[in-house]
């Protein structure tokens, strides 16, 4: 009997295989959280203007996948790709996980994380100056953005704030 071989980076449990093995999920729960914002508060989509149909990759640093997300209003959607992925985007915005989702719930002022560089930002400022103003006018929360109920959320919210406290007392004995 023949044993199929595999390549020495499936047997290892390479964390890009595993997580592209979780892409279905993953993205049908960002994208139904992004689909929800939409349909509680179209108007705050309106605020891409010219980017209405942009799409940016959002890539946290250290992950072997990126996620491409297009708001595009009750039709957006977001994608889990590896990382080496350069499909066209309006742009791309990296930096440290929680820094990423500091973003997009506000708890980190973008301007001041573009200038100290723990974001970095490549293709369209206009486009990520949009994305920003959609972001702001949403005042998303970590609940918003994992989908969750609102009773979850509370403590989703409290879990993120310590994730961070914890990442920054770490930093700050380095």
């Amino acid at each position: 009997m023949r044993t199929q071989h595999r390549p020495r980076a499936a047997r290892r449990g390479d964390p890009a295989q595993v997580l592209m093995t979780l892409r279905p999920p993953a993205e049908w729960l960002l994208t139904s959280a992004l689909r929800r914002v939409a349909q509680r508060r179209p108007e705050v989509f309106e605020r891409l203007g010219a980017f209405a149909d942009a799409a940016f990759v959002i890539a946290p640093d250290g992950w072997p996948v990126v996620f491409r997300l297009a708001p595009q209003g009750a039709s957006s959607g977001v994608q889990v790709r590896r990382r080496d992925d350069r499909s066209p985007c309006a742009a791309r915005i990296e930096g440290p996980l929680g820094a990423l989702l500091g973003l997009f719930d506000g708890s980190l002022d973008a301007d001041s994380a573009f200038f100290s560089r723990a974001i970095r930002v490549s293709g369209d400022i206009d486009a990520v100056m949009a994305l920003h103003n959609t972001l702001e006018a949403a005042e998303l929360s970590l609940a918003d953005l994992l989908g969750l109920p609102a009773t979850a959320g509370n403590a989703a919210n409290a879990a993120l704030r310590f994730v961070r406290q914890a990442a920054a007392a770490k930093a700050a004995w380095a």
